[in-house]
């Protein structure tokens, strides 16, 4: 595989960045219907401005 097919590929797998702090978001908990939880950071933040 090439340099250019990684570097493309890992382009089109990276990760939102959290709307509070930058960091990226692995994963985000709902803890309510208009509330959430980055990880790892821990900020919270309604998941609607993620899109």
């Amino acid at each position: 595989m090439s340099r250019d097919a990684v570097d493309s590929e890992s382009d089109s797998t990276s990760l939102p960045n959290c709307p509070t702090c930058g960091s990226p978001i692995a994963m985000v908990t709902m803890t309510g219907p208009t509330d959430g939880v980055a990880s790892p950071c821990g900020c919270q933040f309604v998941p609607e401005s993620l899109e």
